[in-house]
């Protein structure tokens, strides 16, 4: 998982810093479980990871595929570059990076417009969603994994209750500059839980497989 604005920390006389040095603590250090044995029972072949920190699930995705299709990573640029490499180190060839840079407005979304771009139909069968959890970044990310997956295939949300307030890392009490980046009623919503209703529950193209979590497009 990786961090859960996609905002840089700002310095004490108001300047942006690197995003890199964002709170690390806010990423779990382990695969996850209930994404990788759900894929297992699947044919997928094409998967996007879309925010992968260290790369656990990238791992598990990687032995899932065992060298057939495709794995492509979105997220920090030296993030899936990193990951991507230690996965070839491990005889998994066919891993992609596609990295974005730490600048205040750019994002995945960046990456996966420019994947539109280069690909006349959806290429995608299986698109797991575990990145800034924010409405802001991720409603966006929504509508592009959309146009990238093929019908049949799955999106897949991690964290479907998380929210600012709740986080040990990111409430404002914790990190203030959460509270300079999101008003009150934002910072207590539960942004991936917005997403998940208000964008895929009323698609009638996509039903709903595991709870709160995976849903197939199914037109």
């Amino acid at each position: 998982m990786t961090d859960k604005t996609g905002a840089p920390e700002i310095l004490a006389d108001g300047d942006p810093s690197d995003r890199a040095n964002y709170p690390q603590n806010v990423a779990v250090s382990w695969p996850n479980r209930q994404t990788v044995e759900f894929v297992r029972q699947t044919n997928c072949r094409s998967i996007a990871e879309i925010g992968i920190f260290k790369g656990h699930t990238s791992l598990e995705f990687a032995r899932f595929l065992n060298g057939q299709g495709e794995l492509h990573l979105y997220d920090y640029d030296d993030r899936v570059r990193h990951v991507a490499d230690s996965l070839g180190r491990a005889g998994f060839s066919n891993v992609r990076p596609f990295g974005c840079s730490y600048k205040l407005l750019d994002s995945y979304n960046w990456s996966l417009a420019k994947t539109i771009e280069t690909h006349d139909r959806p290429i995608y069968d299986y698109m797991f969603i575990d990145g800034a959890h924010s409405w802001a970044v991720d409603a966006l990310t929504t509508f592009l994994a959309d146009r990238l997956l093929v019908v049949g295939g799955y999106v897949d949300f991690d964290d479907y209750e998380w929210s600012f307030e709740v986080s040990p890392s990111l409430n404002p009490a914790v990190f203030p500059l959460t509270a300079k980046l999101y008003t009150a009623e934002q910072i207590a919503a539960q942004q991936v839980k917005m997403i998940v209703n208000l964008i895929v529950r009323r698609d009638p193209r996509y039903r709903e497989i595991v709870p709160n979590k995976i849903f197939q497009k199914i037109a």
